[in-house]
């Protein structure tokens, strides 16, 4: 069990690094959304790159922050039920969803392989004139970020099973 909380653990620095740096885009989007702001009413014009650069931040933002979320503990879920139930339940219920999210990022995962290898195998971009060249890099975040997600959730197990063998001996 040492060895599987130590993967544990390094998975949550990874965690970590990814928080950092969607703090880091989310930072540079509220700069890049007040450039696209001031442009647009007080210059009278805004490039459309830096529109589209927008949401290019926004999808890592997002997808980093659900795994964020999973290491916080911030996920979704009815705390006056939870909280009644005995820890060892508590527990199980836990082991049990981050097994269910683990399983379902390896959906994702599948499933968003052909429209991220689609996507990268004619180097897609932005139909746009004037638009980013490189949309095909922020598609492939959703594996990406999916296989972070799953790696959090898995890591999440393995402390809800270490737990349990706590409780329960």
């Amino acid at each position: 069990m040492n060895k599987a909380l130590a993967f544990a653990d390094a998975v949550d620095r990874m965690t970590r690094a990814a928080s950092a740096l969607a703090s880091a885009l989310l930072l540079l989007m509220i700069a890049l959304v007040f450039f696209n702001v001031f442009g647009r009413y007080v210059v009278g014009a805004s490039p459309v790159w830096a529109q589209e650069l927008e949401w290019h931040l926004m999808a890592p933002i997002a997808l980093l922050g659900i795994t964020v979320l999973m290491l916080e503990k911030g996920h979704v879920r009815v705390d006056m039920v939870f909280e009644r139930l005995p820890e060892r339940a508590q527990h199980a219920l836990d082991l049990f969803s981050m097994l269910c999210g683990a399983i379902i990022a390896v959906l994702f995962i599948k499933y968003s392989a052909g429209f991220v290898d689609s996507a990268w195998s004619i180097r897609e971009g932005s139909p746009d004139p004037g638009g980013l060249p490189a949309r095909y890099v922020v598609k492939a975040m959703i594996p990406v970020a999916f296989g972070l997600f799953a790696l959090q959730c898995v890591a999440n197990a393995i402390r809800h099973a270490a737990a349990l063998r706590r409780v329960g001996g």
